[in-house]
């Protein structure tokens, strides 16, 4: 890896040569955007389009690795152009972005977790969860690579004039709507993602939880809990009668494992796993194959159906300190 560029140098080097890249194609405007995300703080490079409102924010982590392996600078300008073609925002000004009436059905709501996480929680409105804390987005696009937004401010919430608590309902209510529940085994999940990179994308449009009738729940087994997108759907949780739900399917109480804001984990508390082993295995993951800015949290929590509560497990002290 003799004679590789570090991080920082490699960032200056492609804001330069992807400026004079870009000036090729349009008039483009580049800087530098630094970010505060669920439990991280990332330096991005802004793109944005002479003329329009908003441009995207592209995150060099992954375009340094390649780079690392051998893909020259040159290369990465095309790619990194390529991708603000693809993921080309709708063209939305500063004045659209202050009117409520026109962003109200963009809201959509997150749970993003709340340890280490002060420096993005203070920067907008938030709720307190018991395995995280809600905020709110604005989703502006959404393609095959995913979504595209903003979290809701407080100036953006105060140029809106509109009450905290209204916002948060609408937000929930269009998750809802347009992401819907999936709660399938892990199998099944697995299975279907098979599938799906084999181009056979099964249909996901049907409302409510989604689980085949054949499909009996196994005590011992794992279950996935998510959104139709498996994107950000750690939310669902905060939906009216979700876990109501969960519990009717899993007949009887059961564990929530937060395994990243994308999904939760859902076993029986039958199950043979003791809640110290299964914190062990969320702390384990988190650790070896969450990326940080996609941990939602390294405890375990109950839902009980007699009381409606979902709290977290209690573990003795002495597997506590392990």
């Amino acid at each position: 890896m003799g004679g590789k560029m570090d991080y920082p140098t490699f960032q200056d080097e492609i804001k330069k040569l992807a400026e004079e890249s870009f000036r090729e194609n349009g008039e483009y405007a580049l800087s530098w955007y630094t970010s505060h995300k669920n439990n991280v703080t990332k330096k991005g490079l802004t793109i944005k389009e002479k003329g329009r409102g908003i441009g995207i924010t592209v995150y060099l982590d992954q375009y340094y690795q390649n780079y690392l392996r051998g893909e020259s600078l040159s290369e990465i300008c095309i790619d990194l152009l390529s991708l603000y073609r693809e993921n080309r925002l709708p063209d939305i000004h500063t004045s659209e972005l202050a009117d409520y009436g026109k962003m109200k059905g963009t809201l959509r709501t997150r749970l993003v977790g709340r340890e280490q996480n002060a420096a993005f929680l203070e920067i907008g409105p938030y709720k307190m969860h018991p395995i995280g804390a809600e905020v709110v987005y604005a989703e502006l696009a959404r393609n095959r690579n995913g979504t595209c937004g903003m979290r809701v401010t407080h100036e953006l919430l105060e140029q809106w004039g509109a009450p905290e608590q209204e916002v948060f309902e609408v937000a929930r209510e269009n998750s809802q709507k347009e992401e819907g529940v999936k709660f399938v085994s892990l199998q099944s999940l697995i299975n279907e993602t098979l599938v799906e990179a084999m181009g056979e994308m099964p249909g996901l449009e049907m409302p409510g939880l989604e689980m085949p009738e054949d499909e009996p729940v196994d005590k011992d087994g794992m279950y996935v809990l998510t959104n139709r997108f498996r994107s950000n759907g750690a939310a669902v949780l905060l939906y009216p009668g979700v876990l109501e739900e969960v519990h009717e399917k899993m007949g009887g109480d059961y564990y929530i494992l937060p395994s990243s804001v994308h999904e939760v984990m859902i076993l029986s508390k039958e199950t043979k796993f003791p809640p110290e082993e299964l914190r062990g295995m969320v702390r384990s993951i988190n650790r070896e194959q969450v990326l940080p800015e996609e941990r939602l949290g390294n405890d375990v929590y109950e839902f009980q159906g007699k009381t409606g509560t979902l709290q977290k497990c209690k573990i003795a002290e002495k597997e506590r300190e392990r």
